[in-house]
């Protein structure tokens, strides 16, 4: 009798585990499968960029400063409106640059290539604080650099989720594919998105502004 019960709950479970695999997976894929997508570039380019920094000269290092913060003199000697400029600068280069691409039929690839320099980006940080300063530089990291970068980083795969799609709106449009909905609700629907990404982008800025001023000068560098 135990031996039946166990098998019949065996083969239940078996059933959910399938039905799990394959429906919901699907689901889950044709729902989050572009973000999905977009959070895996991210990690790709922030292990290069991570493997990069390991063998990088500081002057180079410092060249990509204006896009990354890999120059911790230069920023530590800002003033608070400095470090906002500069974070949100940054940030805004590349959120405003997948926000165009999604205006080219060939713009999937360049917004992918954008979002993969920013992970490369975000791996250059990290590991230049690592290889630099150690664990000081992994807690600097943490604490001051990560909560921006991560809130960023969610503003980023949105916009550029947005991007694909409105892109390969475009891309069926020059093959001639009629949609039901007008032209100018689908472009004030994607300025709307880079609306909310900015929003976004503004306070990740805001938010390193102030772990840089409260906490980067604790750090002894």
């Amino acid at each position: 009798m135990k031996g039946l019960v166990f098998s019949f709950t065996k083969r239940e479970h078996k059933g959910f585990s399938n039905h799990i695999k394959v429906s919901d997976l699907r689901c889950i894929l044709k729902r989050y499968g572009v973000k999905i997508l977009f959070v895996f570039l991210l990690f790709v380019g922030l292990i290069f960029g991570s493997i990069f920094a390991n063998d990088c000269k500081q002057e180079t290092l410092n060249s990509l400063d204006f896009l990354f913060t890999t120059n911790l003199d230069a920023r530590l000697s800002q003033s608070a409106v400095g470090t906002f400029c500069a974070c949100f600068a940054s940030d805004f280069i590349f959120l405003f640059s997948v926000f165009l691409f999604g205006f080219a039929p060939w713009g999937i690839p360049a917004a992918s290539f954008a979002v993969l320099v920013k992970g490369f980006g975000t791996g250059v940080t990290a590991g230049f604080l690592f290889v630099t300063h150690s664990l000081l530089g992994v807690g600097f990291y943490l604490l001051v650099l990560l909560p921006g970068t991560f809130i960023f980083c969610i503003a980023l795969i949105s916009m550029a989720k947005s991007s694909f799609d409105y892109s390969k709106r475009m891309f069926f449009t020059v093959l001639g594919r009629v949609y039901n909905i007008s032209n100018k609700e689908i472009s004030l629907n994607y300025c709307s998105r880079l609306m909310s990404s900015l929003i976004m982008t503004f306070c990740a800025s805001v938010l390193d502004t102030v772990l840089w001023t409260l906490f980067a000068g604790a750090f002894n560098f």
